[in-house]
């Protein structure tokens, strides 16, 4: 049976989306079909599979419309089904069942550095000029979520229903991080980027007085540099370790007592579940999908973090094992399971 796997592109930086596409990849592995991977540029890593491509060399920018370009790879296969991860409902369904797993388009009402300013606002103009076509699409696929945050917002863009699959977490690695009783630190993990909203790390700390480890990857030093300046703005007792191995990442949270995630409009935020099983009591926005992971440790404001850490900073050690044993159901084998159940349909 032949499959096409389509990305806009693979890289070995450590994100969420790359997590859940290489997931996926061993899930076809271990179905022993014939796979080939779509992207709009050559691979930085190798999944094993053949490759079509569009463009002949790496492009970092304009990451939306490599997505919508990737089109005209995927279409130049005839598979039995296509798996789409990049979340584009790009035209494919004539072809072959088309199968996407998505987040919450950029042009939704949800909260995003797309809606944050004009720029990123003309950014996405020449997209939502191909609305029609996308939600036609959509209508035709089968389209998954990552969330039911992200599954309302597919629905107001593209007025479908979308079955809900939660990304696979790494579980296992950081249940060896776990414990009962934290030092008085709280953990935030994300990209030094922008749109990751850091520099909210820094005002919690600084409100709350508790001191802070901000650990992510890193492209560009601008941002890093922003933060650094904010930190001292408001005198917040905040370590910055960008690009620190896993081994640093598992260290650190096999100490911390809080995970503290700044980000408003994020899609699920695999971090918050990595911090559950380590034992870390994660805080999180009301407006984002990780509320549905932890509905009794969101906030709406960063007053209200600071409230709710007060509070959990010494959380017994029953809470904590509570919420180890929850991450669990976020594990790999649970999302292969699940969408094993979709593709199984095509077979």
């Amino acid at each position: 049976m032949k499959a096409t796997l389509v990305i806009h592109r693979v890289t070995k930086s450590p994100s969420g989306e790359g997590f859940v596409v290489r997931v996926s990849a061993e899930l076809l592995r271990e179905k022993n079909l014939d796979v080939t991977l779509a992207t709009f540029s050559p691979p930085t890593d190798d999944l094993g599979f053949k490759n079509v491509r569009v463009f002949p060399i790496h492009l970092r920018r304009f990451d939306k419309y490599q997505r919508l370009l990737t089109m005209y790879s995927a279409r130049k296969t005839r598979p039995d089904f296509f798996l789409n991860m990049m979340g584009v409902p790009i035209p494919l369904s004539d072809i072959a069942p088309h199968v996407v797993y998505g987040v919450a388009p950029e042009f939704s009402s949800v909260p995003s550095k797309y809606s944050s300013s004009l720029f990123w606002k003309l950014y996405l103009m020449p997209m939502k000029a191909v609305i029609g076509k996308l939600k036609s699409e959509a209508k035709r696929c089968v389209y998954l979520a990552n969330s039911k945050y992200s599954a309302k917002a597919i629905k107001e863009v593209y007025d479908v229903e979308a079955t809900v699959i939660y990304p696979p977490v790494d579980v296992q690695d950081f249940l060896k991080a776990f414990h009962e009783t934290g030092e008085p630190f709280f953990v935030t993990v994300g990209r030094f980027e922008e749109g990751k909203r850091l520099d909210l790390a820094l005002e919690f700390s600084a409100r709350s007085g508790i001191r802070g480890v901000v650990i992510g990857a890193m492209e560009g030093k601008s941002y890093l540099k922003y933060l650094q300046k904010r930190k001292e703005e408001l005198k917040a007792n905040v370590v910055f370790l960008p690009n620190a191995s896993r081994a640093q990442l598992l260290e650190t949270m096999s100490r911390a007592s809080l995970y503290f995630h700044p980000t408003p409009g994020e899609h699920f935020g695999i971090p918050i579940v990595e911090a559950m099983a380590s034992g870390l009591i994660p805080l999180v926005p009301e407006d984002s999908g990780g509320a549905e992971i932890v509905p009794e440790f969101k906030y709406r404001s960063i007053q209200d973090a600071v409230e709710l850490a007060k509070g959990w900073v010494e959380a017994p050690p029953s809470v904590r094992r509570e919420l180890r044993d929850r991450s669990t159901m976020f594990s790999r084998e649970n999302y292969k399971e699940k969408m094993l159940n979709i593709l199984e349909k095509f077979s």
